[in-house]
């Protein structure tokens, strides 16, 4: 049988594998280093006394949250000394004005658009107005957003205190007050700790676990909320199922009780109908058994009277 011979190569035998050595030790396994004691260590180890001595000058390592803890305090402290050195050094008797304090308005949270101009124009709805200040940053040059207005006359600068409150200059609300700083006594500007405004005062400053608790706190509240919602919806939504169902299981029944009614008075007026069919039917069963027994008697008078005729005929 002739093969070709590159279909008989697909059949020969392969070569014989080459010969190896075996490993002297099993493939995979490590050798263990051989075990030692601890005698020539015994140099390297610290003494009593000089584990006291760094126990002592062992520091722990500062984290993260005690870093910020740390700065924090350190920068309220150093606010506080400064805002303390101000308020020793605050002398309000060194400042001269000119003008009247108990003329003058104090207008804030205006906004930096805002000129003097503008600020006496707006002012003088309530009165004539002396002069109007606006106060400027000494480095920029920039306004700072609140200023002082000088009226005519004090009961003027009342009725702006009065009035002016909250009105809208340059698409902002601003803020009136009296001229604190030379009326009330012992009075400190915002500078050196006093002031009316709380933006200032100390807030505890939550971390950001705190945060995100009250986030998640807030978030579950929330879904609580709109579950209890839900629920409330659902309740109603069944309350109004069961009224209506009582509402068309009501208005069957009064339904049936006006079909029964006036199946009760169809029947009544058919039986009526009949009566009256009956009555009507037995009238003229009886008219006409009366119409046939007078024309019986008319006839059996007729005939009689025929007869007696014809007898008295024959007697003749």
């Amino acid at each position: 049988m002739n093969i070709v011979p590159h279909i008989n190569a697909l059949f020969a035998p392969r070569p014989p594998l080459e010969f190896k050595q075996p490993y002297s030790q099993q493939v995979g396994k490590k050798r263990k280093l051989p075990y030692e004691g601890i005698a020539k260590c015994l140099d390297s180890f610290e003494t009593p006394d000089e584990y006291e001595e760094n126990f002592k000058k062992f520091k722990p390592i500062e984290q993260r949250k005690e870093r910020r803890e740390r700065i924090a305090e350190e920068r309220k402290t150093l606010s506080q000394d400064t805002v303390k050195a101000k308020a020793a050094a605050w002398d309000p008797s060194s400042y001269s004005f000119e003008s009247d304090a108990y003329k003058t308005l104090f207008v804030g949270r205006l906004s930096f658009m805002t000129d003097e101009h503008k600020l006496k124009r707006e002012m003088e709805q309530y009165g004539p107005v002396k002069s109007a200040v606006l106060v400027y940053d000494k480095d920029t040059s920039k306004p700072r957003g609140y200023g002082f207005v000088e009226f005519e006359h004090e009961r003027d600068m009342k009725t702006a205190y009065k009035h002016a409150d909250g009105r809208k200059i340059d698409g902002r609300r601003i803020l009136v007050d009296v001229e604190r700083g030379r009326t009330v006594k012992d009075w400190k500007p915002r500078k050196i700790g006093g002031g009316l405004g709380s933006s200032r005062k100390d807030r505890p400053k939550k971390t950001k676990q705190e945060k995100a608790e009250a986030k998640r706190a807030a978030a579950m509240a929330a879904k609580a909320a709109a579950r209890a919602a839900a629920a409330k919806r659902e309740e109603a939504a069944r309350r109004e199922e069961r009224e209506r169902a009582a509402n068309d299981s009501r208005d069957r029944k009064r339904d049936d009780k006006d079909r029964e009614r006036d199946r009760s008075r169809e029947r009544d007026r058919e039986k009526d109908r009949d009566r009256d069919r009956d009555r009507d039917r037995n009238r003229d069963r009886d008219r006409d058994r009366d119409r046939d027994r007078d024309r019986d008697r008319r006839r059996d008078d007729r005939d009689r009277r025929y007869d007696e005729y014809r007898g008295d005929r024959r007697s003749r």
